[in-house]
């Protein structure tokens, strides 16, 4: 059985200008119906993207697109340059497009194949998990599976144990517990079925799509070396005064953002939250400027604008900070630039950024974060 999706438009490519071009059209949305309707159980995710989000602090991952990549002509390659003691330290999340009951089944179907691996047969190692993306990160279903030298389709099945929602639901490909370069094709997820492609190979044809792993503001361009993953990747979201829900933007850059809503009043400012991890040393007396790009939705603030807060801590005791900073958020994207100056060394992965969005009644979308050594 062979499923073939038709040719999606440039929904997921960028325009000269930096900025995405529209979303799904309704002929690319027939097409994934079409797809849909010629596979075991229901599809609940979107197989014609490959820009996942990707984390890892000794990963570097790319986006891949030749004809010769079975299933579709588009994959993702992934190098994990440094070994780590547990394997969900560097990983890749397949996003669901639609909620998983519990008690259905659910089955994860995609091409791959190992480019290197440090093990003994030289097949790469991961791990597909089944979970939600936000704390504390439950899952089910683990399986670890071997990767061989020549691209095969794998598949991995779970009952579901609990419910996964479309906001947060998503497939984890685990990799980093070995230093190797995989390359992972796209993906099918069904929910109602046990098997994808028992009766012969599957194909996603058309989704020709080159998603830069960085993409840069014109007016950063120039600022200083980027210490930091400005996607969403690594970052941790969190707090107990309001919601946080990823969402795609395609009005601002990277085309991801996470909504934030503080639906009281009466909360600290630092009740709700994202953190984004620095990965890069810092040293004492090193110049920083960072660059927040941030829109605010809706705000019982007088004036319209949300009111947010930065600072840089360490990531271990007694988490020292620096750098504490309030601003106000415009109704239109803006980025808001911070200068400061480090006051100790800090080693890779030593400090984060934390923002903060509690407070007041408020929704806030917070887009890529740029962190920058700067010569002055």
């Amino acid at each position: 059985m062979t499923f073939r999706l038709k040719t999606l438009s440039a929904a997921l490519l960028l325009s000269a200008t930096g900025i995405a071009a529209a979303p799904l059209a309704a002929q690319d949305a027939a097409a994934l119906n079409e797809l849909d309707a010629q596979l075991p159980g229901d599809l609940v995710n979107n197989p014609s993207r490959i820009d996942w989000q990707s984390y890892g602090a000794d990963l570097e991952a790319s986006a891949i697109v030749d004809e010769s990549i079975p299933g579709g002509g588009a994959a993702r390659r992934f190098e994990i340059k440094r070994a780590a003691e547990f394997i969900y330290t560097a990983g890749t999340n397949v996003p669901l497009t639609k909620p998983v009951n519990r008690g259905e089944t659910i089955t994860i179907g995609f091409y791959a194949r190992t480019i290197s691996a440090d093990t003994d047969d030289g097949r790469g190692i991961v791990r597909v998990r089944f979970q939600q993306n936000a704390e504390p990160f439950p899952g089910f279903g683990e399986e670890t599976i071997t990767i061989g030298s020549e691209w095969e389709w794998y598949e991995v099945t779970a009952e579901a144990e609990q419910k996964l929602r479309k906001k947060d639901g998503i497939v984890a490909i685990q990799f980093g517990r070995t230093r190797q370069t995989i390359e992972i094709g796209q993906a099918i997820i069904v929910s109602g079925s046990s098997t994808i492609a028992s009766e012969g190979p599957v194909t996603v044809a058309a989704a020709r799509i080159e998603v830069p792993e960085l993409e840069m503001p014109d007016g950063l361009a120039e600022t200083g070396t980027l210490i930091n993953n400005p996607g969403q990747a690594r970052w941790k979201f969190g707090g107990s005064a309001g919601s946080y829900a990823n969402r795609d933007e395609p009005e601002i850059w990277m085309m991801k953002a996470t909504r934030f809503e503080v639906a009281e009043p009466g909360t600290n400012l630092t009740d709700l939250y994202a953190t984004i991890p620095i990965e890069q040393p810092i040293s004492k007396g090193d110049n920083l400027t960072i660059a927040i790009a941030a829109k605010t939705i809706a705000t019982s603030a007088a004036d319209g604008k949300a009111v947010a807060a930065s600072r840089i801590q360490g990531t271990a005791p007694p988490f020292e900070s620096f750098a504490s900073n309030r601003f106000k958020v415009s109704d239109k994207w803006q980025m808001i630039k911070i200068k400061t100056q480090a006051p100790r060394d800090y080693t890779a992965g030593g400090s984060e950024l934390q923002v903060y969005f509690g407070g007041t009644e408020q929704q806030v979308d917070l887009g890529p974060v740029y962190i920058f050594k700067t010569a002055e």
